[in-house]
């Protein structure tokens, strides 16, 4: 049994992680949900759960895609670095 069907198992059509180290994840399910959700954190013996979010439906999902698609990358302001006059 290959990645795909062991995904497939689990309902999962395809997922992606998201920042660093398995910070965030997004899962496409076959129920046509989409999660994105933060990695649980194991503390104290236990595991704790990560904020989740899911888009119930292909609309929620393709607006969320419009939205994304019309950002552009904010642009940091120049640093200013003011040189002493040299004598």
């Amino acid at each position: 049994m290959n990645v795909n069907d062991r995904l497939k198992e689990k309902g999962i059509v395809s997922n992606e992680l998201l920042g660093g180290q398995f910070d965030r994840m997004a899962t496409y399910k076959t129920d046509g949900t989409l999660r994105i959700e933060a990695t649980p954190d194991y503390r104290d013996g236990q595991w704790i759960a990560g904020q989740q979010i899911v888009l119930q439906n292909w609309d929620e999902i393709e607006r969320l895609r419009n939205f994304l698609n019309s950002l552009k990358p904010v642009k940091q302001p120049e640093e200013v670095v003011i040189h002493a006059a040299t004598a």
